[in-house]
């Protein structure tokens, strides 16, 4: 048996390293809820699953102590990056697609998922049992109420399993810069429904999958529909500034969350509303529109808020000019080694794990390219202190090449938008307003 639970100080140094660079890789990060996460008690994580391995990452980055997840089996057939996952705290998940013969092999796994519960370690299944690129959440599966009941077992009733609730929500799943936001929700404890398991375990699971379903949903953007999915998606974007003034309610992530998830809302109920019939056909024939122009949905209907000149935007040209000399020396040490990042990214783009990929080239690329540009520097600066200063230089450098393209970004489509104004997101905007007088803010 495996020790998970145990943290060596190689896997420590790691995490502090990588929580270090992944709160880095996104504009701005909101964590709420942390209040609910129990500290020296069994916990179980069970998050929206949307994007890999940065879906972990989220999640370590917020939790106050590590945590050991199942991942699945199929990424452990390479006994090398089986070893290196083992010794990242994840364990095999086996599910029916790996062959009925292999499913027997999750009884080794449930057995190291008690351990670290009775250790009073964090654990995290993914309750949806797989992940995909829709911000929706998909029915759950049984697994991590089993592993919580089996834990549970060993553990009698001096310590009771909580699962928290957990929901995710991206600005975009594959490219840097965005946002995040982590919400945690109040726990589920596996003492209100222990009683129920032990006389009717099938009955049991259903009712902790409900409610776990019931507490998630408010955690992330969850758009149901099937006919509609990407015109919600633009809709609730284009109008989501708006909708915070509706909603009367301060500008930040997690409230855009908030207006988002309330936009969707009233448009799926809409959507089955005879009254609303033309509306959300005029609606879904302008979204499209819109997306023709935009790939990035999210980032382009934030960009279209801003009308006019401003001085937000003067100010951010004037600073893409002045350092243009830190960008090129940025480009020069940085360039190839991230540009090799973003391609082996592409390569895995539809996958879910483009993200991923990036984000782990960078970690573990750039740090071996810093050390040859060192060795090469000091061939020519021979001074130990120049040295040291230059090796520590390359990772602020790193940071600032991400941040000045995340500007230079925005200033093309805010110009880009001053040269070419679409005509969409006010009939987008019209249209959302009106179903909002029809259906109402409820």
């Amino acid at each position: 048996m495996s020790q998970f639970y145990k943290t060596s100080f190689v896997y420590s140094c790691l995490r502090v390293y990588t929580n270090f660079i992944f709160k880095r890789w996104f504009n701005k990060i909101e964590i709420n809820g942390e209040y609910n996460i129990p500290e020296g008690e069994p916990v179980i994580f069970a998050p929206n699953h949307q994007n890999a391995f940065i879906d972990a990452m989220a999640l370590l980055s917020s939790s106050p102590q590590p945590i050991v997840f199942w991942v699945r089996a199929d990424l452990f057939s390479n006994k090398i990056i089986g070893f290196i996952l083992r010794s990242l705290k994840m364990m095999p998940a086996y599910r029916m697609r790996n062959g009925f013969s292999n499913l027997k092999k999750n009884e080794e796994s449930m057995c190291d998922s008690d351990e670290v519960l009775a250790h009073k370690q964090f654990l995290c299944l993914m309750p949806e049992g797989g992940q995909e690129e829709y911000r929706s959440l998909r029915p759950l599966v049984k697994g991590i109420f089993r592993s919580a009941f089996s834990a549970q077992e060993k553990l009698g009733e001096n310590e009771w399993v909580k699962i928290i609730p957990t929901g995710i929500d991206y600005g975009h799943y594959d490219k840097s810069g965005r946002h995040l936001v982590m919400n945690f929700g109040k726990p589920i404890n596996i003492k209100d429904y222990k009683q129920l398991h032990d006389e009717n375990a099938p009955v049991a699971l259903n009712s902790i999958r409900e409610e776990l379903r019931k507490r998630i949903e408010p955690l992330m953007l969850n758009i149901t529909s099937k006919d509609h999915y990407n015109t919600f998606y633009t809709a609730a974007n284009i109008y989501n500034y708006p909708m915070l003034q509706v909603m009367n309610i301060s500008e930040n992530e997690t409230n855009r969350l908030a207006a988002r998830q309330k936009i969707v809302q009233i448009l799926e109920q809409a959507e089955n509303d005879e009254r609303c019939t033309k509306q959300i056909e005029e609606l879904d024939k302008y979204c499209k529109a819109w997306e023709t122009k935009h790939n990035d949905v999210s980032f382009s209907a934030r960009a279209q808020e801003f009308e006019g000149f401003d001085t937000d935007l003067l100010i951010k040209i004037i600073y893409l000019i002045v350092t243009i000399p830190l960008e090129l020396y940025s480009l020069a040490l940085n360039g190839i080694g991230y540009g090799v990042c973003k391609l082996l990214g592409k390569k895995a783009r539809g996958t879910g794990f483009e993200s991923s990929i990036k984000f782990g080239g960078a970690a573990i690329l750039m740090p071996i390219i810093y050390i040859i540009e060192t060795l090469i520097a000091n061939m020519y600066f021979p001074d130990i202190k120049t040295t040291i200063a230059f090796f520590f230089s390359l990772p602020i450098s790193f940071f600032f090449m991400l941040r000045y393209n995340w500007k230079l970004q925005y200033v093309k489509e805010r110009i880009r938008n001053l040269i070419k104004k679409d005509e969409e997101p006010s009939h987008i905007s019209s249209l959302v307003q009106e179903i909002i007088s029809i259906i109402g803010l409820n």
